[in-house]
């Protein structure tokens, strides 16, 4: 699905970051852990580019992104945030409102599909922008901390709609907890300033100092 050979994260006037290696099989779901600072959202921003740098090769050009923040529009309902990208694409139709209507019914939100997104809470946006990467049937998903901000046990739901609802696509998690991963995804990544570490086993990173030596690149 991915490959990505000697793709350096720096940016001229800072700090050098790691250049990477780094492969994904069709259909896995992975997580990617590391300190702020690292690399971590420039990686998901090089594979949203389009065209790619040449030093990324991906199989699909179907890609959603979730980023840490919902972003939703706050003038347009949960059900036509959900439908952002056809609306976009002029794609919008009565067929498509059912599409989202029953995605916001498959995140716990069929009642609010008329509700403005400015008056749905932290956690009922994240919901509607799950939605909205499900709306778009991606083959390759992209998910850069979606669950930071949110309370305990909302992130809990979080993840367990994710392990449910993205099954059959490919997932790269962005995550600084290993505790929203550890359920439902097969393998850890690590970035350091130095390096990318992996496959990693996520159940390793229940212990808190294990969790420190990866992410200052121990391992």
């Amino acid at each position: 699905m991915l490959t990505i050979r000697q793709l350096d994260l720096s940016y001229p006037g800072y700090p050098p970051l790691a250049t990477i290696d780094w492969s994904i099989g069709r259909g896995q779901h992975v997580a990617l852990l590391g300190r702020s600072g690292v690399g971590k959202s420039t990686l998901l921003k090089a594979l949203l580019e389009t065209p790619k740098p040449p030093q990324i090769q991906c199989e699909t050009t179907r890609i959603a992104y979730m980023a840490q923040s919902p972003v939703l529009l706050p003038w347009l309902s949960a059900r036509d945030n959900v439908m952002l990208g056809a609306r976009l694409r002029g794609e919008q139709s009565s067929e498509t409102a059912e599409i989202a209507d029953a995605l916001l019914d498959r995140v716990g939100l069929s009642g609010l599909a008329a509700r403005a997104g400015g008056q749905l809470s932290g956690g009922q946006k994240s919901r509607v922008a799950l939605a909205r990467c499900l709306f778009e049937e991606a083959e390759l998903v992209l998910l850069d901390e979606p669950f930071a901000g949110l309370d305990r046990s909302t992130r809990i739901d979080m993840a367990e709609l994710c392990r449910e609802l993205l099954v059959d696509q490919t997932v790269i998690l962005v995550t600084h907890d290993p505790r929203d991963a550890s359920d439902w995804l097969e393998a850890a990544w690590v970035l350091s300033a130095q390096q990318l570490s992996g496959p990693l086993d996520l159940q390793a990173f229940q212990d808190d100092r294990e969790l420190i030596r990866a992410l200052d690149g121990a391992l």
